[in-house]
């Protein structure tokens, strides 16, 4: 089989849906802002204290979707081939991660949770959750994984 080498940083969040995240922010920042004038220049007794803290939360919690979607991370990406299993993804720390196909000692796929377990030599187990990328992106890795490792030698348990 092929190597595989998918690139997930393709799936990002357009410039459009950033801009409808930051208006949509800041149209709950400016309804949080108006209650507070009306609770305590207008003394308007319809306003109650919780109704601007959930503005300010539900605020807080686009603001930093926003920001997440709009801040320049390093590229995603899952590559296979007959040397090693090398990846990068993560919402917040991603780093770079690889795995040598002489080091592993068996693989345990799951395909119903779309993660895989790879057992090294040492017994170190590391799970690979493939759970936040598309569903075609984690079938094609999990097919990857399962075709290259059959051809290496390498022992297979599905779950």
């Amino acid at each position: 089989m092929e190597n595989l080498n998918l690139n997930l940083s393709k799936n990002e969040f357009s410039k459009s849906r950033k801009i409808l995240l930051w208006a949509i922010g800041l149209l709950f920042l400016s309804g949080a802002f108006w209650s507070l004038y009306l609770k305590f220049f207008k003394h308007d007794t319809t306003v109650t204290a919780g109704l601007i803290v959930i503005l300010f939360a539900i605020s807080a919690f686009i603001f930093f979707i926003a920001s997440l979607a709009s801040l320049k991370r390093e590229d995603h990406y899952f590559n296979i081939d007959n040397d090693k299993i090398a990846y990068r993804y993560g919402l917040l720390f991603s780093k770079h991660r690889s795995h040598n196909w002489s080091e592993v000692k068996e693989i345990i796929i799951q395909y119903n949770l779309r993660k895989a377990t790879i057992i090294t030599g040492d017994g170190k187990r590391k799970t690979i959750n493939l759970n936040w990328i598309n569903r075609t992106g984690s079938k094609i890795i999990l097919k990857h994984l399962y075709y290259t490792s059959r051809k290496i030698g390498i022992p297979i348990t599905k779950k």
